[in-house]
């Protein structure tokens, strides 16, 4: 399995499980009201919490004390919190996040790729080239070219 493969996996992965968590959360809300909480049950609670925070933010410049005060928590607590319960740190996740929707931008529309990193919440273009070809193992422009040639390509 190519690199690729496995990053568009993983990403993949992630979204699920934010969209999962989503629509998890009405039960959630319920089960809490009736039921007593415990700390194993907080702790994915506020880990739901952290994830519909970056989905609402993730465009925007990162800042992990904005977060942990959003939140009411610290940024130690808020950091290990969602790395145990994850497995990856914050800005992992907002990284592949980031990049989720870059390919999204890159692959539905024409907009210049200094747009499309400004959109995502990355100011400085090169970074964004280059967090973009850690993870899809091409640069941006590379990867909107063989979206466009592609042949199983649906218009």
């Amino acid at each position: 399995m190519s690199q690729w493969d496995e990053s568009n996996r993983l990403e993949e992965i992630s979204l699920f499980l934010v969209n999962l968590l989503h629509h998890l959360k009405p039960l959630w809300t319920e089960f809490v009201v009736n039921s007593k909480v415990s700390p194993t049950e907080r702790k994915n609670h506020q880990v739901e919490r952290i994830l519909g925070w970056i989905e609402k933010n993730y465009h925007v410049p990162f800042r992990l004390d904005e977060l942990a005060q959003s939140l009411h928590l610290s940024t130690y607590h808020l950091s290990h919190l969602f790395k145990d319960a994850t497995g990856i740190s914050i800005s992992q996740y907002i990284a592949t996040r980031r990049i989720h929707q870059s390919v999204r931008l890159l692959t539905t529309t024409n907009k210049p790729i200094s747009l499309i990193a400004e959109e995502i919440g990355l100011t400085n273009v090169s970074y964004f080239c280059k967090l973009f070809k850690e993870q899809m193992d091409v640069t941006p422009h590379q990867y909107r070219k063989r979206w466009v040639n592609h042949p199983f390509r649906l218009e």
